[in-house]
């Protein structure tokens, strides 16, 4: 066809799978596994997801989780800012994620129409020419992220200010989660996904949700990040092997040659050390969900998922484990 020769387009939806690459374990961090099923049905809960911390990840993560529940008709997650200084951190990064989101999503269509009105062809004509295939793919992924930027500008973003927001929430009634990125065995969390940048430990996040207002009874905490049910990164999926991750990485037997006295461990799923710090912070009986595997922001399998190298993607919810505070 004469003037036309190729055109260039999105060529796909925003990546469906985020995770995170974690860094080695660090050593030195007190443990005591244990775990236990949350009590009741948590289904019908209320939840916020909280940020420690203001980064473009966090904001890319917690749209992720809500495309989940958009997709399934359910209404979308408050995200809680640590103050009003991380509010409006978080609003700028919100709204520039948005633009961009929309300009990815009206690249490709803005294109068509231009070459339409150059050429005076149809859009039929003009998907021909490109291939069907090519163009279908484009137009979907252009609606992917049109949708993407309308999830995530109709996402509220609150402050917990004098504890605002925290304060407001009902043990017996809400849940949090708490985003950010992780890895096994590591008492951190971060605003990348190597892990270096935004660190907040489990003592962090406990002492904010403890200054923030949060009510000393509550208990459904959710920690999201990549591995945070795991001291070591799980071979697959399977029961045994998931134990075999979460389980505390211990080190010698201290005195008169290593036979006595307990044995110091070295390194605990994040989940288990954000439980024993909430309980350091007074919090009676706090139940912290930990994920095995890596996490998946853009999940396709119409809920919250989870991914291990060479395995399918599986619900998060299948692959969860509670900790409550060691002994």
């Amino acid at each position: 066809m004469p003037g036309i020769t190729t055109i260039s387009h999105a060529g796909g939806a925003q990546r469906a799978a985020s995770p995170s690459t974690p860094a080695a374990p660090r050593a030195g961090q007190p443990t005591g596994l244990t775990s236990s099923p949350l009590p009741g049905p948590t289904s019908s809960r209320q939840a916020v997801i909280y940020a420690p911390f203001a980064a473009g990840d966090v904001v890319t993560q917690s749209l992720g989780k809500n495309l989940v529940r958009e997709q399934n008709g359910k209404p979308l997650l408050p995200l809680i800012a640590q103050d009003d200084q991380a509010q409006v951190r978080l609003q700028q990064l919100q709204q520039q994620q948005v633009q961009d989101l929309r300009g990815k999503g009206s690249l490709f269509p803005d294109q068509i129409r231009k070459l339409q009105q150059q050429h005076n062809l149809s859009q039929d004509v003009l998907r021909q020419h490109i291939g069907p295939a090519e163009f279908d793919k484009a137009m979907q992924a252009s609606a992917t992220f049109a949708r993407q930027a309308d999830v995530l500008q109709r996402m509220e973003i609150r402050s917990n200010e004098h504890g605002a927001e925290l304060g407001r929430l009902q043990p017996q009634r809400d849940k949090i989660y708490i985003v950010g990125h992780g890895g096994p065995g590591m008492d951190i969390l971060a605003a990348d996904q190597q892990v270096t940048q935004g660190k907040a430990t489990s003592a962090d996040v406990a002492q904010q949700l403890a200054a923030g207002g949060l009510d000393r009874a509550f208990r459904d905490f959710r920690a999201t990040a990549c591995f945070s049910a795991d001291t070591r990164e799980p071979t697959s999926f399977h029961p045994a092997d998931l134990g075999r991750a979460a389980a505390p990485a211990l080190g010698p037997r201290p005195g008169f040659l290593q036979l006595f006295g307990k044995r110091p461990v070295l390194s605990q799923p994040f989940a288990q050390s954000l439980s024993d710090e909430l309980a350091k912070q007074g919090f009676k009986q706090p139940e912290v969900a930990g994920y095995h595997g890596a996490g998946v922001t853009f999940s396709q399998i119409g809920h919250s998922s989870r991914r291990l190298p060479g395995a399918a993607d599986s619900r998060a919810s299948e692959l969860k484990q509670v900790f409550t505070p060691r002994k």
